[in-house]
């Protein structure tokens, strides 16, 4: 049975979550690769790397046509140009998901099909309402608590169109994208913090992933203590790695390793369609390592993927260069509008009298009383990620552990 009290903590238990579509970096990897790379590997090779691992995987399946999953910003539409140089003629279909969001989604739809059109690729919007309706038919397949897995429909989408699918996944985690996180934490950093303290810092700027009360949330049948969780975090932040190299190793495991590659991969597999992430190839994994954070990252101005901007930025179209969005965006959510509209209607239907309070893995007065806050307007959006966790956990036990549902169970 996996960890709830690390998916409910973290979002992966790291016990389960590998299924080795890519490799474990320690921070003596790191150090070892700084210590052989001077200078640190420029944007050309990047450049050069990224190039052949595109080149080598359409010649390898012989596609005509392939698909990419595109939003607005840097990472897909980096590997979009670099593909249309490779490849001017191939059939591309370019993918992107759109949420009931209204203002937000639309833009960024609207943005991702103007830069598609703009270069004669197909451009196709998949649009779902309410991500929780097939979320038993999801977690049967990646079969872990999960709710934030609607990768699952521009995937789905994708199989229809080609057996090969590309992704701008990695980019973040390997190039520094993540700058509002990096900000915060050097903000708050200080120079006698320890490792526990710094492994404390890194949560607090991951603050989606739990709520402050955490250690009341569980029932008896979970151990839950803070302890256990730093413990599997310290090996990112005991080391000789400077702090914000510490951070990205941390993000590379529990954000990529642990959780978007081994959740996609299934995806990949139950479809029968060829996932490429041409950034997370081995030669850029080992290349990214030997850069940096403090290159990766202008802390000063706050803005992350110094190499990604440089590679785009030569590769780009003069029409479409204004579109691409600085911030991160990607596949998104908003969580509040989401829980007034259909958020709050699902989880109250089939929490209220969940076999994870009967069971005694969560607190149901815990539950009631944050339920209570969330109606009177007190509180802050990671209380609705919260209750979204839990459905994943209380569909996820009566799949897999009561077998009271089958994936077909209507929410």
């Amino acid at each position: 049975m996996v960890n709830v009290a690390n998916f409910l903590t973290l979002r992966y238990d790291p016990d389960v979550g590998n299924n080795g579509t890519i490799r474990n970096v320690s921070y003596r990897d790191v150090l070892n690769l700084r210590q052989s790379s001077d200078p640190a590997p420029s944007s050309e090779e990047v450049e050069a790397v990224l190039r052949k691992k595109i080149r080598s995987q359409i010649n390898e399946f012989g596609a005509k046509r392939i698909s990419l999953a595109i939003s607005a910003g840097i990472d897909s539409n980096l590997i979009f140009c670099l593909i249309k140089k490779e490849f001017p003629d191939i059939e591309l279909d370019c993918l992107t998901v759109s949420f009931d969001n209204e203002d937000d989604t639309s833009s960024e739809v609207l943005t991702a099909k103007k830069i598609a059109e703009s270069q004669s690729a197909a451009f196709h919007e998949i649009y779902v309402g309410n991500p929780l309706k097939d979320l038993p038919l999801l977690i049967s397949i990646i079969k872990e608590p999960r709710w934030n897995i609607y990768q699952y429909y521009f995937i789905e989408k994708a199989s229809t169109i080609s057996k090969v699918l590309f992704t701008g996944d990695g980019g973040d985690e390997l190039f520094g994208g993540y700058t509002f996180r990096y900000r915060k934490f050097i903000e708050n950093l200080k120079s006698d913090h320890t490792w526990v303290d710094r492994v404390r810092l890194y949560l607090l700027c991951h603050e989606r992933d739990w709520v402050e009360d955490q250690e009341s949330m569980f029932g008896p049948s979970i151990k839950f203590t803070w302890s256990s969780i730093y413990e599997i975090l310290k090996q990112y932040f005991d080391n000789d790695l400077e702090p914000l190299e510490q951070v990205l190793l941390a993000d590379y495991h529990g954000k990529l390793m642990y959780d978007f590659v081994p959740t996609n991969q299934k995806y990949f597999t139950h479809f029968s369609i060829n996932g490429v992430a041409p950034l997370l190839s081995d030669d850029v994994i080992t290349l990214s390592e030997k850069i940096p954070a403090r290159i990766k990252y202008d802390y000063p101005a706050n803005i992350g993927k110094i190499q990604l901007r440089e590679i785009l930025k030569r590769n780009v179209s003069p029409e479409i260069s204004h579109l691409i969005e600085d911030k991160k965006k990607g596949f998104s959510i908003d969580l509040t509008k989401f829980w007034i509209k259909y958020g709050k209607e699902m989880v109250t239907s089939n929490l209220d009298r969940a076999r994870i309070f009967e069971d005694k893995i969560i607190n149901r007065d815990w539950y009631f009383k944050s339920m209570h806050r969330i109606d009177q307007d007190k509180f802050d959006v990671r209380d609705i990620s919260k209750m979204l966790q839990l459905l994943s956990l209380e569909i996820w036990y009566r799949l897999f552990v009561t077998c009271e549902i089958t994936p077909k169970f209507c929410l």
